[in-house]
Parts: structure tokens; C-alpha cells; sequence
């Protein structure tokens, strides 16, 4: 469990918070006013108004490397930074570069910074031969023309994951119409076709997809449209394979976010050159570099006419999904082995041109009809055959984790502390994302251009501090690792661990940065704090000159890479500072973080890391809970003023016309729960409001006049 932020006070004693807002500024307040978040952010930035000065490199040039790094790293230039992207190979290069200038070790793989690692992209088309789809008509009228026709592979058909990775069949074409059965809507597109051992050709989507009227919702999908249930559905019917047809609206999007891609190339090209042109004379390499970036871009506009690929409606390999079931359990229980299943059947994607000659042009007409009474229209194609083969492989990608050391020095030279931050994000949407259908770079400012900065920062703080006259004689050596990968599964932290460029057995401590850059009401949290005796005093000891409220967190487990690092046994800190509604989503931009706010996150962390590298003493490995929730943000008020009294929280006061007062709550009021929390102190309050968000409506039961009360109060922004 989290713990709160505010200490008990003892019975009999009056209450009051002491806010760690600004060494010279401390205010003693009896109360916590939820509602007023801007007051406790404008004494924040009050005390944020320059950055703290750090021995060593002067803090105004440790500000101004950070402030470029972080316009790179979340420019649209690098796409999001996917970890499967070319441009994480920018970025990567990036990253080594100023490793270098800064004075850290590079020459670590082969010469470079880079340890590289494979990253599944999953399954991609194999040979040519292996995928192939034909067709033949058995009428007199085609005999005379010649009765087969070959279809090219990637304009008129693409195989899909989500059927059998391997293997031919071949079988008579049944049109089904939207491939479904629904017998609560007295629906079923197999009710007239026997598809027993046939190829099966289906539409996308369900009937009346956007009619209100529609009796499959209309507004929204229902699980008849998920490609699943259709695959699973022609599988349960005995088809031999599914020929999936895009719908006419799909298309249509897909055409509009192809030319939407395109433009975003162009454009990004257009910035690429305006760099090149205000590169000075001297700047050779360069402006190679940039120029190589642009050639490289043109040449994929080029070769992949994305407008043109769109408007055929072939969905991509693993867009429909991958293999998963292979048919209903009601044939497996009329089955003699109770186990049995279907094996998997091919489906192939094939373009609207191509349904529409299959059905004598007459695609768009018979959707209409569906779509208008929503009646099946499924008929058999009579003198219509198909052979098809399939064959898919693993494909994987190369990307690279940066490394750079600050060797170490005396008796404590050949144990190691790492210091890490994730470098990918999400690129443009297509794998993570949380605005689904959004074709946007997603700049990924916070998560984690903010930390990757914010190590390079700490890095070039602690060379200044441990070269210059007057340093440590005896230090670890600190490795920094930019991670690859993290977005989709830890991926560059875990080869890390399979594959240490230094031994784990002295690796002595991992200290990770993740979404460092969104510092709100001076809070900062540190996980980990358990995962080693001295952790928690250590941090509450630099945390009275840091002042942040700080929340320390024990587990070493979560969803970031220091979690890789503990679960290898190594002691780890993480800090952060909490989810926000831009997580995952294009508006993580530059412009929001808070600059000063990190200056002073990196000061901590650099303080941390000096320490921990020189501390005569290893860190011991301690175990810790495995449950761990990560802290979002407040973006919520509810209009009161709490007060803590021994055991209890009051509401002393309520805002006018405020969520509070428009839901039945009183001043005087005491807490009993909120939503299903039980309340105790004003700690508890505050972790079931960062669960929710503008708009939810949360129960709260209070005590009035010796009875318990119930109210729904709808939560506004702050």
C-alpha cells in the first residue's frame, strides 16, 4: 500500500501540515485544501525560479545541454522514437554522441555504444512462392477465355496472422456476407450456404455499422464485428478459409490517414532541411548526417504509394490480429477428445477490386442491400474455385541500448551503480497508444524524452564532480544505459540483464528515471525504497535541502526497467512524478514540462548516485511486495477543505456552488469511506481522487448528526 504523505499525530494534539514548498518559505497550514492546487504550485515555481547551483559544471550549462536534449529527443524529426522505427537509430546515435562530449567510455561493442538486441516485429510474409492466390471459373463463357487467373501478392491479397501461419487449401467460393452469427438478432449470414470445406469471402465490420437503428448497436462494434469472432465463426462452420474483405468506410479512413502519413513526411522532410541550411560551414558530418535522413525518407515515400495501397483495403499482416482461438468450445464437447479443437485455417486480406470481380461487380450493390434491411445476402458462387497457400515467418528488428561508463577509481573501481532511462516511445501510434485511430507523432516529451535528459544531465554533473582536483579517490564505476525497447516489455533492460556489459554479481544499485518531467505541487515519488536497508533515511536525509513531498514507495517492482534490475536481484530507486491524461497520447509535448522542476529531480539524483558511489558499504538486497500501483497525477477536485482530527478526516469547509455542495455534502461532515476506501487521514482522500478523472462521479459516505449518509459527488477539473 502506498503510503501517505502526512505523518500521525498523536491523540490530544492539535493537527497542522507543515508543506514542503521553499526553505525560506515553510508554511505552517491547519488545513489541506484540495481545491486549491494552484495556490501550492505558485509557491513551488516560487522557489523554482533558477536553477540550483551544483559543484562542478556551472548549473546554467547543465540547464541549457538538458533543455536541447529534450527538444530533440521529443521532436517530430524522430517519429516517436519507436523501437522498431529507423529513427530510433537517430536518436540512439544521438545519445552515444553525447555520451562522448561529456567525457563517459563508448568503446564498448565492437568500438561503438550500442548494444544491440532483436525485437520481435512479428509475423512477415516468407517466400513468394509459399503465398499465392488463384482463382477459377468453371462456366463455357471462361473456358474460352482460359479458366484460371493468378493474383499478385501485396496489391490484391495479403495473408493475415491471424490465421494459419503455414499451409495450401483450395475449395469453392461461398460469399457470406458479413460472416456472422447472432441468434439473439435472429441473424445468421450461414443459414442459406453450406461452407463445408469451402473458401469462405466475408466483409468487415457488421450490418448498419454507424446506423443508430441497426440492431447490432450501429454507434459502436459489437463482438460479431471483432475479426476473431469471425475467423473462429467460418472455422465452427467448417470453412476450409476466410477471404477477408475490407468495408467501404474503413477504406475510406484508411485513405485519409494514408495521405495524412504522407504530408507528416513532407513536412518533417521540410524541418530536416531548414536544419541543414542553418548548419554552419564547418558542421560536415552533419549535414551528411541530415542529408542522409532525407534521402532515406523520400525513398520510403517512394517505394510505398501508401494513398494508393489504402485505397485497395488490404489490411496489413497482423492488423486483424494474431492465431489465438481455433474454433468454439461447443465442438470441443461434442467432440470424442474433449480437448479437440479445429486447427486453423488460412485468411487472406484481398482488396475490393478483387471481391468485387469475384462478384460480378457487384460488391458495393450487396452491401448496400445488407446494410438498408440488414438481411443476409450470402449465396454460393457458382463455378467458383480458389487455391490459396500461405506462408508466414517470425520477423524481428535490430535495435540498440546506449551505454556509457564513468570508470571507476580505487578500492571500490570494480563495483558497478547503473543509471538508466528508457530512450523509445510509442512512434506514431501504431503500437501503445492510448488515442486509438490517431495518425499523430506521439513526441513522448515526458515519457521518457524527460528522463533520458535528465540522465545525461546527472551524468554530466557527476564527470565534472569526480574528475575535478579535490574528488573522490575511491568511487564505483557508474554505467548509464539509454534502454530501447521498455514500451514493449522492459525489452532493453532485460537483454541488459541476460547480456551485463559488467558483472550483476557487483552491481550494487540501478537508479531509474522515467516521466521525471511533469513535477506538479513540488510531488516527486521514489519506489524502491524497501528494496535496500538505508534506502528511506537516505532520501529523507537529502530530501531536507531537496524539499520535494515526497512520496517513498517500497516495492522494487513496477512497470519500468529498474524492475528488470530487481528482479535480478540488484536494489533499485525510481522516480517519478506520475501519470497524466497526456500519457501515451500526441499532446505529451515539450511545452509542458516543467523545466526547473527537473533541475531539481537531477540534482537529487545526482546526490543519490555520489552517494551510493562512494559509500564504503554495498546496499543490501531486501524483498518487497510484488503489488504495486503506479501514482497518477490530481487532475480532480471535489470542492472541500479537509481537516485531519485523531482518526479521522472532517470536511471544514466547502466551496460555493462547488462538486462538494451540489452533491448533498455539508461542512461538519466526517468521512467514513470514499468510494469503497475507508477513511482515516487525509492521505487516504487524496489516493482515491488521483484514481479518477474530470467527470466520474465517486460515492462518499460521511457521518452527520450520528447517521451515515451517502452521496455521489461529481468530480470537476482542477
Amino acid at each position: 500500500m502506498m503510503p501517505s504523505i502526512f505523518a500521525p499525530a498523536p491523540i490530544g494534539y492539535s493537527m497542522t501540515f507543515s508543506f514542503p514548498i521553499a526553505p525560506k518559505l515553510k508554511l505552517l497550514l491547519p488545513i489541506v485544501w484540495i481545491a486549491c492546487a494552484a495556490t501550492l504550485q505558485s509557491s513551488a515555481t516560487e522557489r523554482d525560479e533558477q536553477p540550483l547551483p551544483i559543484d562542478g559544471t556551472p548549473a546554467s550549462e547543465l540547464h541549457d545541454a538538458m533543455v536541447d536534449d529534450l527538444k530533440f529527443l521529443s521532436s517530430d524529426e524522430l517519429q516517436g522514437r519507436s523501437s522498431i522505427d529507423a529513427t530510433i537509430l537517430d536518436a540512439a546515435d544521438y545519445i552515444a554522441a553525447r555520451f562522448q562530449s561529456l567525457g563517459l567510455q563508448t568503446d564498448l561493442f565492437d568500438g561503438t555504444a550500442l548494444q544491440f538486441l532483436d525485437i520481435s516485429v512479428g509475423p512477415q510474409i516468407g517466400s513468394g512462392d509459399a503465398n499465392f492466390f488463384q482463382t477459377e471459373s468453371r462456366d463455357a463463357a471462361a473456358e474460352a477465355r482460359g479458366n484460371s487467373r493468378d493474383w499478385e501478392l501485396a496489391r490484391d491479397f495479403t495473408p493475415l496472422a491471424i490465421g494459419a501461419s503455414e499451409g495450401e487449401t483450395s475449395g469453392d467460393l461461398v460469399f457470406v456476407g458479413y460472416g456472422i452469427r447472432a441468434p439473439e438478432h435472429d441473424y445468421d449470414d450461414y443459414e442459406e450456404v453450406d461452407p463445408e470445406g469451402k473458401i469462405v469471402i466475408m466483409l468487415r465490420k457488421e450490418p448498419g455499422a454507424k446506423d443508430p437503428a441497426s440492431p447490432f448497436d450501429g454507434l459502436e462494434n459489437t463482438r460479431h464485428a471483432y475479426f476473431e469472432t469471425k475467423v473462429a465463426t467460418a472455422i465452427d462452420a467448417g470453412a476450409a478459409a476466410v477471404l477477408l474483405v475490407n468495408d467501404a468506410a474503413s477504406v475510406e479512413n484508411m485513405v485519409a490517414e494514408a495521405r495524412k502519413r504522407r504530408q507528416g513526411e513532407l513536412s518533417r522532410i521540410a524541418k530536416i532541411r531548414k536544419r541543414v541550411l542553418e548548419l554552419p560551414a564547418e558542421a560536415v558530418h552533419a549535414r551528411e548526417k541530415l542529408n542522409r535522413q532525407i534521402a532515406r525518407i523520400e525513398a520510403m515515400l517512394e517505394e510505398s504509394d501508401a494513398e494508393s495501397a489504402a485505397a485497395r483495403g488490404l489490411l496489413g499482416i497482423v492488423e486483424a490480429g494474431t492465431q489465438s482461438k481455433r474454433g468454439d468450445e461447443r465442438r470441443a464437447e461434442t467432440s470424442e477428445d474433449a480437448d479437440a479443437t479445429r486447427p486453423p485455417i488460412p485468411v487472406l486480406s484481398i482488396s475490393r477490386d478483387l471481391a468485387d470481380h469475384l462478384l460480378a461487380d457487384e460488391l458495393s450493390s450487396i452491401e448496400a442491400a445488407i446494410d438498408s434491411d440488414w438481411q443476409p445476402r450470402s449465396r454460393e458462387l457458382a463455378g467458383k474455385r480458389g487455391l490459396l497457400g500461405v506462408g508466414l515467418t517470425p520477423s524481428t528488428v535490430r535495435s540498440p541500448n546506449v551505454i556509457g561508463v564513468l570508470p571507476g577509481r580505487g578500492e571500490l573501481a570494480d563495483e558497478t551503480i547503473v543509471i538508466g532511462a528508457h530512450f523509445d516511445h510509442v512512434g506514431m501510434g501504431e503500437f501503445g497508444s492510448l488515442a486509438p485511430g490517431t495518425v499523430a507523432v506521439h513526441n513522448g516529451a515526458d515519457d521518457n524524452a524527460s528522463g533520458t535528459a535528465a540522465m545525461l544531465r546527472v551524468a554530466g554533473d557527476l564527470v565534472s564532480k569526480f574528475s575535478r582536483a579535490g574528488g573522490p579517490t575511491s568511487h564505483r564505476r557508474i554505467v548509464f544505459i539509454a534502454f530501447t525497447g521498455e514500451e514493449r516489455g522492459l525489452l532493453g533492460s532485460k537483454h541488459y540483464i541476460k547480456q551485463p556489459r559488467f558483472p550483476l554479481s557487483s552491481t550494487v544499485a540501478m537508479i531509474n528515471m522515467d516521466m521525471v518531467g511533469r513535477l506538479t505541487d513540488n510531488d516527486l515519488t521514489v519506489y524502491g525504497t524497501g528494496s535496500a536497508a538505508g534506502f528511506e533515511s537516505m532520501l529523507n536525509d537529502l530530501n531536507r535541502e531537496a524539499d520535494f513531498r515526497l512520496t517513498q514507495v517500497s516495492s522494487g517492482y513496477g512497470p519500468s526497467d529498474h524492475s528488470s534490475f530487481y528482479q535480478a536481484g540488484v536494489p533499485v530507486l525510481f522516480f517519478f512524478t506520475g501519470l497524466h491524461t497526456d500519457y501515451h497520447r500526441p499532446s505529451d509535448d515539450f511545452d509542458k514540462l516543467n523545466l526547473i522542476g527537473m533541475d531539481r529531480i537531477t540534482d537529487m539524483v545526482s546526490q543519490v548516485s555520489e552517494r551510493l558511489a562512494t559509500v564504503p558499504e554495498r546496499p543490501v538486497y531486501a524483498e518487497t511486495e510484488k503489488n504495486v500501483q503506479i501514482r497518477r497525477q490530481l487532475t480532480v477536485s471535489m470542492g472541500v477543505t479537509l481537516s485531519q482530527q485523531p482518526g479521522e478526516v472532517v470536511l471544514s469547509s466547502i466551496a460555493a456552488a462547488g462538486p462538494a455542495e451540489q452533491g448533498g455534502l455539508r461542512s461538519g461532515d466526517r468521512l467514513i469511506r470514499v468510494g469503497k476506501k475507508e477513511i482515516h487521514e487525509i492521505g487516504d482522500v487524496m489516493d482515491q481522487l488521483r484514481r479518477r478523472s474530470p467527470g466520474d462521479v465517486l460515492s462518499v459516505s460521511v457521518r452527520r448528526d450520528a447517521e451515515e449518509h451517502s452521496f455521489d459527488v461529481e468530480l470537476e477539473s482542477r
